[in-house]
């Protein structure tokens, strides 16, 4: 692949990099970082890449590892309280079904992000994240479930942080 193509790859799927850090991380400046170097770390090891048709899955599993080094370098407060935990975000600049999603538990948030939201195959999210196919598919059912509740449930006055 030419440093050309990498361009306009990384713009095609930019968002969905940043989504699938927030999806980790839950801290939007964080993500950014996550996503930043994650597209500064593919150009550096563009010549890893055997496939560009598997472009996607190979960067978004760079996102993915970026923004897990981030997470546990985070500082943490007396009470194991997070520091970004204690910041109101400035605006909400997401949908109520993202407010949703980012309250599932993190083993199906992440697999409903890349599912939905990165359009990513079954096998492809089970190669990025390392997992059998099979958890794959019973993550993202389980996800599926999860949302449905709290979606019903949202029309009987239930919060979204009962997902967990």
């Amino acid at each position: 692949m030419r440093r050309t193509e990498y361009c306009e790859y990384v713009s095609r799927y930019r968002n969905q990099l940043y989504m699938t850090a927030y999806s980790i991380l839950k801290n939007e400046m964080d993500a950014e970082d996550a996503a930043c170097n994650a597209i500064l770390k593919g150009y550096e090891h563009l010549d890893q890449l055997k496939n560009s048709y598997k472009f996607k899955p190979w960067l978004i599993t760079i996102t993915k590892n970026e923004a897990l080094k981030i997470r546990q370098k985070r500082l943490e407060l007396p009470g194991n309280e997070k520091v970004e935990e204690l910041l109101k975000p400035a605006q909400d600049n997401y949908s109520e079904l993202w407010d949703v999603v980012q309250n599932l538990k993190e083993e199906y948030r992440l697999v409903v992000v890349m599912f939905y939201y990165n359009d990513l195959s079954i096998r492809d999210i089970a190669d990025v994240l390392d997992i059998p196919v099979g958890t794959v598919k019973s993550r993202l059912n389980r996800g599926r479930e999860q949302l449905k509740e709290v979606l019903k449930g949202k029309g009987e006055g239930e919060s979204y942080d009962e997902i967990r």
